[in-house]
This record gives structure tokens, sequence and C-alpha cells, in this order.
């Protein structure tokens, strides 16, 4: 297996994210989840050529940072998760930070520090005092965002500067977490609780379909396949990772039980959608082989000497790779938005750690 890069936080950490966007490069975020006063995030960019990561460290005016989402249409703009730490309380709550340009006045000798753009709870009411679950940019609609609450949700525009509130809606159960379905020219959100995995249409704010026991215990995280319309991956506190088609959910397409303890993160390839990444509180990271439930599952078509087009043989059903270097639980994974080959992890003790796909693997789906 090919070698890994390894960075670490001076404290412990869960959010992790890619940099999206056009800039050329392979680029992660990683939050620190300090409870002192002021956070960090590290950009961290690595070179696939030296095996090397470069690092710059911003500073940050809230103390624990529980999710980073980078915009997918503004690459200097990252969506936060946090924990608002007080002498007698604790509330989650979100925002959107910009970071500055290496060249900006925005950044003075003596420090670099995120700009702050928005802080979502100070628009509710102030009767409003429902904890922030997670943030969510929207994949095609620029300007788009939702934040998902213990009981509700909201959905913002910020294309205009100042965030617009587009639309919300109120839960008769908690929610976990929300995400937006990448397909359906992307009017469907989905929503996370406990159990259960909720697509709910937003022109209508009417559920389009349910599956109200995904999982036999909490249910962690949710992906949709960017290939397949009606297709996604679930995983949770059962040790499981499932796969499943809206349209027929009374079962999964397919049941998998390979990590020994709570399953936190569930990532599809963005590219190639056989492949798919999990992340655990068992210390591991698994590359999955998916072929029979992907977009491609005879192999991808090439041309024979006689111009007739063939299919190539399909990878193997499994995990193609383990990778643990980790020594506490992954919260987190995430593929390069720029190069599809190449993701990043990072465990509770603040370890990232960025690995690739194995050449011989990454050849048999390429050739």
């Amino acid at each position: 297996m090919e070698s890994c890069a390894i960075y670490g936080l001076e404290t412990q950490g869960r959010a992790l994210c890619s940099q999206a966007g056009d800039d050329e490069i392979i680029r992660f975020f990683v939050g620190t989840l300090s409870p002192r006063a002021e956070g960090q995030i590290h950009q961290l960019d690595f070179s696939d050529e030296t095996n090397q990561i470069t690092r710059k460290i911003f500073k940050l005016k809230v103390g624990e940072v529980w999710q980073v989402q980078c915009s997918p249409w503004a690459s200097n703009l990252l969506g936060l998760c946090y924990n608002e730490i007080r002498e007698t309380s604790a509330k989650m709550k979100c925002g959107v930070w910009k970071v500055p340009s290496s060249d900006s006045s925005e950044i003075t000798h003596q420090q670099q520090e995120l700009v702050l753009q928005w802080k979502f709870d100070d628009l509710h009411e102030s009767s409003f005092n429902e904890n922030c679950q997670n943030i969510d940019w929207h994949p095609s609609k620029t300007g788009r965002v939702a934040t998902i609450y213990s009981t509700q949700y909201f959905v913002w525009d910020v294309e205009g500067g100042a965030p617009k509130l587009i639309s919300s809606s109120k839960s008769t159960s908690e929610m976990y977490m929300g995400k937006w379905n990448p397909h359906l020219d992307g009017n469907q959100l989905a929503t996370v609780t406990t159990t259960a995995v909720t697509g709910v249409d937003m022109r209508s704010m009417k559920q389009s379909w349910s599956i109200p026991l995904a999982h036999k215990f909490q249910v962690r995280d949710v992906d949709f396949n960017p290939n397949k319309q009606y297709c996604l991956a679930t995983c949770g506190d059962d040790c499981a990772i499932r796969f499943w088609d809206v349209r027929n959910h009374k079962e999964p397409l397919k049941d998998i039980k390979a990590h020994s303890h709570w399953v936190w993160r569930v990532r599809y390839n963005s590219f190639h959608d056989q492949l798919l990444l999990t992340a655990g509180s068992d210390f591991r990271v698994l590359l999955h082989c998916l072929p029979t439930i992907s977009s491609e599952p005879k192999g991808h078509s090439v041309l024979s000497d006689g111009e007739e087009e063939v299919n190539s043989p399909p990878l193997e059903e499994g995990i193609l790779a383990k990778y643990e270097e980790h020594e506490d639980a992954v919260y987190a994974v995430e593929w390069s938005t720029f190069d599809p080959w190449i993701f990043a992890s990072l465990s509770y003790d603040g370890r990232v750690v960025i690995n690739r796909v194995p050449k011989s693997f990454k050849y048999k789906i390429l050739l």
C-alpha cells in the first residue's frame, strides 16, 4: 500500500472537509475541538508528488468546532457548526466564515483569523433556543444553505449578502442531521431522526419517501450516490453500512457489517460510485468496492481492436483496503474534491491521515 501523510492537531478534533470550488489543489480544512474561547481551523494542502502537507492555521473566536463544510460555489466560505460554551451553559450554533487570501489586507502580521460573515442563530427570534445539528450547502443552487436544528430546519439564501430566509419546517421527532439530495434538481432534503431517514420535497414541503428503520440504533450519516438518482447509503451505531433505493425501501439493496463498532461516516467517490469510504469508532477507515450496486455493474466500456464496444471486468466486490493508522475513533473521512483518488480522515485525538486508493485498483478502474 502507498505511503500516507500524517498531521497532528494540538487538540482533539472531529470536523473535516475537502475544499470545493475551482481551485486546482488538494486541500482539506480541519476544526479543533477545544473548550477554550478560541478555536482553530487548519488549512492542509497536500502535494501528491512529494507526499508532504503544508499547513496554515486560522484563529476562530469560537471554541469547539463540530462541523466544517466548504461552500461548493465559493471555496473561501466555510460553514461551521460549533458549541458556544459559557460559564453556566453550552449551545450548538452555526454560521459562515470567510477564509482570507494570503495577500489580503484582512490578514495581520500578528495573526490570521477567519472573517465572520453571518451567525444564523442571531437571525432567529429571541425565544428560539434549539441546538444546531448541522449545516449543509446546497450542491447546485448558488447561495443556498440549510441549517438543521433539533426540531426545525431552515433554508437560507446568502448570495446577495445578508441571509434571506427561503423556507422552514418543523419536525415531530428530534433530528440528528440533514443533507441535500444532489439529484431531482436539488429540490429534496433528507433528514435523519434516530433510526429513520426521510426525504422532503422542498417545493411542497411534503414527505417524498421514508425509511423508518434504516438502522437498529442511531443513524450517523447518509450519503447519496452521485451517479444513481434514487440510491443512497447510510451507516449507524449497529456497526452496519446499508444501501437503499428509495423507490423500494422495505429492504436494503445491500447490508455490510465490516466495522466492529459504530460507523460515523460513509462517503461515495464523486466520480466512481463503486468506490466508497467508511470510518468508525474501531479506529479504522475502510475502502469498499461495490460494483454490483454501482452505475457500472459490469465494468466500464472500452473499445477493442475491432472498434467494438466491450465491457471490462469489474473489480471484485468487497473491501479493497483497510487503513489502520489511527489510534482513536475516526469521526470523519472525506474524498478530495480535486483528486478522486485521494482522501483524508480525522480521529478524535486530532490525527489527520491523507491516503490514496491503491494504484493497482486505480488502474483497473481506469484501464
